[in-house]
């Protein structure tokens, strides 16, 4: 695996902290506001929903490249999986489910040339993390 450059892997490192944040409010080591907003299980709720979409944002870009079939049907399937995931009766475990399953997507999108070779070291590192986090909060 390529080495990610220092810009995406602070940007990747900063997507992941609302789900440090509520992971750690679920652990009782801080106290979150009081605010609906603030509650761990409505960040992991809105906040992976947000996350599955913003990657089905960046797989459009991949897609940009050369505009087949194949990798527009990839990109339009991480916000119907964020949907469905948000309507579902146990989003939090749906959302870890759509991260680890775009991992296949990251492949796909490597090896055909669409993404840069450092793109998966920055999923996987990222993807541990948001994972973890989601998967805590489902038997927490």
């Amino acid at each position: 695996m390529k080495p990610v450059p220092f810009l995406p892997a602070l940007f990747g490192l900063i997507l992941v902290l609302p789900f440090i944040y509520a992971t750690v409010a679920l652990t009782g080591l801080i106290t979150p506001p009081g605010a609906y907003w603030a509650s761990p299980y409505s960040v992991f709720n809105s906040y992976g929903a947000i996350y599955v979409g913003l990657l089905g944002g960046v797989y459009w870009g991949f897609a940009a490249k050369r505009a087949n079939i194949l990798d527009v049907f990839i990109a339009v399937l991480p916000p119907f999986a964020a949907f469905a995931a948000s309507v579902s009766a146990t989003p939090k475990l749906s959302y870890a489910i759509a991260l680890a399953a775009l991992l296949v997507f990251d492949l796909i999108y490597i090896s055909r040339g669409a993404a840069p070779r450092w793109w998966l070291s920055l999923r996987i590192y990222s993807g541990i993390v948001a994972i973890g986090c989601l998967v805590y909060a489902y038997y927490a």
